[in-house]
């Protein structure tokens, strides 16, 4: 990657945000994980309230084809595509309404993160241990054509519960936990990076482009943490990762679909299809001294905000580097998210959505957008948080 120097006391400019707990909201594709019972497979066009929980949503992943929730007591529930046993309820039936994970609550323990691949979970217990669940890619074609999977072992069969990935057992506690369409990510609590599963496309950020059964530790990020650096934040989307690191640098890795990662060293010029180590974002139209204190990664785009109140785009194929997004300047960003061809910005005065974010039949190119109120769509002005980096999308409000 390029050479990251710096001399002094390095600090964090971004804090793990605390949210209240909530109803949970989702709209998009019905049958990739809505969680809304629907006699047809139509997809959900408008936010709609699960009924299943009542206030007590404390965290939501959805993935491809799923959909992942913390509860504020720690309980995991998923639902629907369930082909390969990837909502880890010990079966293989689809389900469109939240299901309890039963394994983690059986053994008394508690989910503290979720993250979700296109068929495969990685979440963090109580107990400090790191789990899997989900496709083994064991079929015929997926052996003949050596694909990986996300699970961190050498299983012959899908695993259809949640199980401890024995490599990490025992070492330092999980801190983070991301995931990709068949490769997993861990950033445990001594700032180490370990990595398995797909390599193909520069997913593990390694420097190579192998396939890793079983947990390894991330040899750059290991030369990183001895000059200082360290993840602060990390998110995979389909075959890319970004991570926020201190001092408000952002690196990305794996392939970059469409300009989603923002790391394009030369504008014009094709260079960032894959990027097979953690590559630092172009800056080319931030301002002087300007840093990023958090951001978003959808599958075809992203989003950075920095600490000047402003906030950047890099994707669609519209921009292959952040661009600044023009808000009006006395309105603060309070949360955003990237998604599939779309985005939202949430300000202490509006709301704003591009494409069919969240209304149907608006879609127009990306730099337009549109302007709501929180009431008009959830029923409330307090929307705890909001995202989905692929087709299902949710809120989380205080009714």
């Amino acid at each position: 990657m390029n050479c990251l120097t710096h001399s002094g006391v390095f600090k964090s400019l971004w804090t793990r945000p605390l949210y209240k707990a909530g109803n949970l909201y989702t709209w998009g594709v019905h049958s990739l994980g809505c969680g809304i019972n629907h006699d047809s497979q139509s997809d959900q066009l408008k936010p709609r309230r699960i009924d299943a929980f009542n206030g007590n949503v404390q965290k939501v992943y959805p993935s491809e084809y799923f959909t992942a929730v913390i509860t504020d007591n720690g309980d995991l529930y998923t639902f629907g595509n369930n082909n390969y046993g990837q909502l880890g309820l010990g079966n293989t039936e689809e389900q469109q309404t939240p299901q309890l994970v039963k394994y983690f609550r059986d053994k008394g323990l508690k989910v503290v993160d979720v993250a979700l691949g296109s068929n495969h979970g990685v979440a963090l217990a109580s107990d400090g241990n790191v789990y899997t669940w989900g496709s083994a890619n064991n079929s015929f074609l997926d052996q003949l054509l050596c694909r990986p999977n996300g699970l961190g072992d050498n299983y012959t069969n899908n695993l259809l519960q949640p199980q401890v990935v024995e490599k990490l057992a025992g070492s330092a506690k999980g801190k983070f936990v991301s995931a990709g369409i068949n490769y997993s990510i861990v950033v445990n609590e001594n700032n180490q990076v370990y990595v398995w599963g797909a390599g193909k496309r520069g997913e593990l950020g390694n420097g190579c482009s192998l396939n890793f059964k079983y947990p390894e530790l991330n040899p750059i990020f290991e030369q990183l943490a001895k000059s200082g650096y360290t993840i602060q934040k990390i998110k995979s989307c389909f075959a890319g990762t970004l991570a926020l690191l201190n001092e408000g640098i952002v690196v990305g890795w794996g392939r970059s679909y469409y300009g989603s990662l923002g790391v394009r060293q030369q504008e014009y010029v094709v260079t960032d299809l894959e990027n097979y180590s953690p590559t630092p974002v172009n800056l080319k139209y931030f301002q002087p001294n300007e840093k990023v204190v958090d951001f978003d990664l959808g599958y075809n785009l992203s989003l950075f905000l920095t600490d000047q109140n402003r906030i950047y785009l890099s994707g669609y194929d519209e921009t292959y580097v952040p661009r600044p997004i023009d808000l009006p300047k006395d309105e603060k960003i309070l949360k955003f998210s990237a998604s599939n061809n779309s985005f939202a910005i949430l300000t202490d005065k509006n709301f704003y959505t591009s494409n069919e974010y969240v209304i149907p039949q608006q879609k127009r190119n990306l730099g337009f957008l549109f302007k709501s109120q929180p009431r008009e769509l959830f029923e409330s002005t307090n929307i705890e948080q909001f995202g989905g980096g692929y087709r299902v999308r949710y809120a989380v409000v205080n009714n």
